[in-house]
């Protein structure tokens, strides 16, 4: 690596003297200020040069995916559709932002109206920070589900996923004719904080790093087609 710093200093030694018999004092004033500014730069590239292996480095590998291992997912207080007693359980982390959990929900409700009484469906937060009304929404499906329209609540919210507003969720507590004062209050409150963070901490254990993320009977998914999902719970009745 070239020592810029010995580099700069001799300039900053022989220029004014070389210099010295041709210019004038202010002239001579200029050159070394502008000598300063060189080496200001050339100790900026030399510790440039020094965090370059840094940028170089291997990125962490992500963790395989065990597709086989049967993950311990309890209901806790996350809403459920379908029967209570349903031999299938499919558990989705999700947020309400995300465009991939949005299209996902007329396939789910596709694989409900095919198993009606063999298969049900758990619905975990998992609100991503860069959703910015994704936790909000969160908040407004349980607070609605207070007032026994939680799916309905969470249906609305994904059909107007990209241009949720903060003033979104009261518009939607009046369309299902909620008694909106209750719903705000609940909405506002900080009582689903640790639920929903409880969905989050859940995921996490469990390898969730993006959404939507499903299992089935515990098993990570790895497919969202009906055709898979078809293929899974057929499969799963059987034993």
């Amino acid at each position: 690596m070239i020592r810029w710093k010995r580099f700069a200093a001799l300039v900053m030694v022989l220029v004014p003297v070389l210099l010295a018999g041709c210019v004038d004092k202010n002239q001579l004033d200029r050159i070394e200020e502008g000598q300063k500014d060189i080496l200001a730069k050339l100790e900026k590239i030399e510790e440039a040069q020094k965090n370059m292996p840094k940028a170089f480095q291997p990125q962490p590998q992500r963790p395989t995916i065990d597709f086989n291992q049967v993950h311990e997912l309890p209901i806790g207080g996350s809403a459920i559709m379908g029967k209570k007693d349903a031999p299938v359980t499919i558990v989705e982390f999700s947020d309400f932002q995300c465009p991939y959990c949005a299209r996902l929900q007329p396939t789910l409700k596709q694989v409900l109206d095919a198993y009606p009484n063999d298969v049900k469906l758990v619905y975990k937060d998992f609100p991503l920070s860069f959703h910015k009304q994704a936790t909000n929404a969160a908040k407004a499906a349980r607070a609605a589900g207070e007032q026994g329209k939680y799916w309905e609540m969470h249906d609305l919210i994904f059909k107007d996923y990209n241009t949720l507003a903060d003033d979104s969720f009261k518009k939607y507590a009046e369309q299902l004719n909620l008694d909106v004062n209750r719903f705000m209050t609940d909405f506002q409150s900080t009582k689903y904080d640790v639920l929903i963070q409880a969905d989050i901490a859940l995921g996490r254990k469990v390898g969730v790093q993006g959404t939507p993320t499903l299992f089935l009977n515990g098993k990570r998914m790895q497919q969202r087609s009906f055709e898979h999902f078809k293929e899974l719970i057929d499969a799963a009745l059987k034993k």
